[in-house]
């Protein structure tokens, strides 16, 4: 009796098993990975904005000059005395330009624990000013993303001493 040898390989529902598998496996990766992705465009913005304050401060410094920041919910920017009593942005471009905000990102400001209402677009008026001595308004401004209610805010925050910092939403104690 001749004995057949017993052929090597998967049958075909052991593959589909294991395809299945995989791409269960895959979709939790990616639906993972998109969630952190905006976490990190949202620490990113974050960073910039404290960086931004920064530069700034020492362009305050070196021009001795004042410098105010505004922002709407859309928009944020840094501004300069006119001459005339108003205010205009400090420059057309370059990192102190007025800028958006990342999509899909929004910042609320809040002076002295208040928000601060936007500013008419005509008629620019900083809501923080950063003085050439180094000192500034403090401020809070806390950045999040509306359309995703399970993202936390970042928050960028100032004190009076011009001490640029950020951190979680749990810091919120000014």
């Amino acid at each position: 009796m001749l004995l057949r040898p017993r052929t090597l390989g998967f049958t075909l529902l052991e593959l589909l098993v294991v395809l299945l598998i995989i791409g269960v496996m895959t979709s939790f990766a990616v639906l993972s990975i998109g969630n952190r992705t905006l976490s990190d465009r949202l620490d990113n913005e974050a960073s910039r904005l404290a960086q931004l304050f920064v530069l700034a401060q020492d362009e305050a410094l070196f021009k001795r000059q004042e410098i105010g920041f505004f922002t709407d919910e859309e928009r944020y920017g840094f501004l300069i005395p006119n001459g005339s009593g108003g205010w205009q942005p400090l420059t057309q471009s370059g990192p102190l330009r007025v800028r958006p905000f990342s999509e899909p990102f929004r910042g609320v400001l809040f002076v002295e624990g208040q928000p601060v209402a936007p500013p008419d677009p005509d008629d620019l008026e900083p809501a923080v000013l950063i003085l050439s001595s180094g000192d500034m308004t403090p401020f809070r401004l806390e950045i999040d993303a509306p359309s995703d209610p399970n993202l936390n805010e970042a928050i960028v925050r100032g004190d009076a001493l011009g001490r640029v910092q950020r951190g979680p939403a749990s810091d919120r104690d000014n």
